[in-house]
Formats: C-alpha cells, sequence, structure tokens
C-alpha cells in the first residue's frame, strides 16, 4: 500500500467502504447503552433538558462560538466561572485524563488521539485549525471509530456539592477534511460526542461545520451525591469522517459557552 493510500485508510474514510472514521453506540462502562440523543440541525444540537440524576436526564442546548471562552463575570452578573477539571484545556499536555483511544503522534489508525497544535501533523488528511482556548496551544485530536469508546474521561472522581447545579461543557471542532476530501468547506461526515456524570446521559452532540468550534452545554444536578466522574462517548455508529478536537472541557456553576455571535 503507497503512503497516499495508508494515509487515507488511517484517517477517516475512504469513499465507499474504505472512508472510515467513527464513532458508536454502546458502551458499559459509558452509561445507558443504545441511548444517543441530540438533533443533527447545528442550530439545536441536542434537545433542551433537564440533567438532574434519574440517569434518564436528556439535554444540552448547542451554541455555536468561534471566540475564546470567557473566565470573568457574564454579561448578567454571574461569578467568575471556575473550571473543576484538571488539564481541561490540555494546557499541561497529553495528562490527568483517560482515553479508551491509544495515544500517537502520528495517525495511522481509527481509534487513535494526540494532542497537539496541529490536527495536519497528525494527519495531513485534517484540516489545519488552532485551538479553542489560545489559537496556537493544545487540544485533544481524536481519529474516530465505529465503537462507542469513551475519547475522554476523568481518571479520579472530582469533589461536588450536593444540592447544586452544574455545567458540564466542551468545545468540539469537525477536522475532516482538508481539499481534497470532500470540498474543504462541509465535514465529510459527523462526530458525535456523548457526554455523562456519574454514569447519566446529559445530552449528544452532532458537529455540524468544518473547522468551527461548536460549543455544548450541559448541566447536572449533583443531588446528594459530593462527587462527579465525567464521560466523553463516541456516540456515532456511522463510520464516516469522524474526526475531531476537543478544547476546554470544563465543569463548574458558571457556563463558559457564549451565546452566539
Amino acid at each position: 500500500m503507497n503512503a497516499f493510500a495508508r494515509a487515507i485508510g488511517a484517517s477517516l474514510l475512504v469513499l465507499g467502504p474504505s472512508w472510515l472514521a467513527s464513532c458508536g453506540g454502546d458502551d458499559a462502562t459509558a452509561g445507558p447503552s443504545g441511548n444517543v440523543l441530540g438533533n443533527p440541525d447545528a442550530s439545536t444540537g441536542g434537545a433542551t433538558g433537564s440533567g438532574g440524576n434519574s440517569g434518564t436526564g436528556t439535554g444540552g442546548a448547542l451554541l455555536i462560538d468561534s471566540g475564546l471562552p470567557s473566565d470573568g463575570p457574564a454579561p448578567d452578573g454571574k461569578p467568575v466561572a471556575v473550571n473543576l477539571i484538571p488539564n481541561g484545556d490540555f494546557a499541561q499536555g497529553n495528562t490527568l485524563f483517560g482515553s479508551d483511544y491509544t495515544f500517537a503522534t502520528k495517525n495511522s489508525a481509527e481509534g487513535q488521539y494526540t494532542v497537539g497544535t496541529n490536527a495536519q501533523a497528525f494527519n495531513g488528511l485534517l484540516i489545519a485549525a488552532g485551538d479553542h482556548t489560545a489559537g496556537n496551544g493544545l487540544m485533544f485530536i481524536g481519529n474516530g471509530k465505529a465503537t462507542p469508546d469513551r475519547v475522554w474521561h476523568t481518571t479520579a472522581p472530582i469533589p461536588v456539592q450536593p444540592n447544586t447545579t452544574y455545567y458540564f461543557e466542551a468545545f468540539v471542532m469537525n477536522l475532516c477534511c482538508a481539499s481534497g476530501l470532500g470540498n474543504g468547506i462541509d465535514p465529510v461526515g459527523p462526530s458525535e460526542l456523548s457526554f455523562y456524570a456519574n454514569k447519566q446521559l446529559l445530552g449528544t452532540r452532532t458537529s455540524s461545520k468544518l473547522g468551527v468550534w461548536e460549543g455544548l452545554t450541559t448541566t447536572w444536578a449533583s443531588g446528594s451525591a459530593t462527587s462527579v466522574t465525567l464521560e466523553l462517548v463516541n456516540a456515532n455508529t456511522v463510520a464516516a469522517g469522524n474526526d475531531f478536537a476537543a478544547d476546554d472541557i470544563y465543569l463548574g456553576i458558571v457556563s463558559t459557552v457564549q451565546p452566539p455571535k
């Protein structure tokens, strides 16, 4: 197989049965199996929902924002956002989080990820785009596969206050593909990530814009819990174009996802 064919197979897709790069459905470690929620319409992203502690809460309104997150007070005077997730912006590199994917500096198969500044350095077929935090910093870059693995998860419980509503958020960008694969404007295929808190599905996000950071905000009510574990799980069972970056993964009492601009 020549280098170009290997690159395509390693990526994401390969037209017809070959263009593969996916995400998936059902994982005993990830929460309710087969319970994938969300609206592929980019304007909504997922049904607005309740969160809560029942284990069946839906939710997560998708808000589009290509700007930087705000750590200062919101316009309505809410307090400063404090992120309870260690290394949620990946500034410290490949540490303080777990993944069912395999770390690699060069992408040779689906189900691999890296933490870097340049998606094209990971896989030459991906678009070039900066991270969400600063535009030139580190981010999670993943080549999705057609199984419901956790692409990111906490490695230790995070202490929380009981009877408190928390925002669990992240910014995600579709990376597939650069010109020559697809039209270089629209994503070749969607990436879908489901958000879980203590195994409870909070919402699922479907990417729809190539090279645009899309922010998903979900809420979780702690109830009697004094700690929480968090997961981002593949929810795309269609093996096509599922390649994405994630950045500024956040848990706190104030949202960092800005309204659409």
